[in-house]
């Protein structure tokens, strides 16, 4: 793999689209089937999705005007940046699946 020098400025918005992304899963995880959410939990759940969605598009727009993707690719560029932001997310515990 080429080594990448990241800006911290992307991966920290990449740690970013992470985190939103967690949100929305941990949202609809503690909720249940989307079709037995009442309206408030509906609207909660599609305000996690905007957000998860200008994450990424801030994301992107950073990528686009720091260069790195036209230079090593989009393929690499995506594995380098989930690699450092992957360093840097806190472990997690699991917790048991209840099935």
């Amino acid at each position: 793999m080429v080594d990448i020098e990241l800006p911290r400025g992307l991966v920290a918005l990449q740690l970013s689209v992470y985190a939103a992304r967690l949100r929305l899963v941990e949202h609809v995880r503690a909720n249940g089937p989307v079709r037995d959410w009442s309206p408030g939990t509906d609207a909660e759940g599609a305000d996690l999705q905007d957000a998860c969605e200008v994450s990424e598009a801030v994301l992107q727009k950073a990528i686009d005007e720091s260069g790195l993707e036209q230079k090593h690719g989009r393929r690499a560029l995506r594995r380098a940046l989930m690699a450092a932001a992957g360093q840097q997310m806190p472990s997690q515990p699991r917790t048991p699946d209840p099935t």
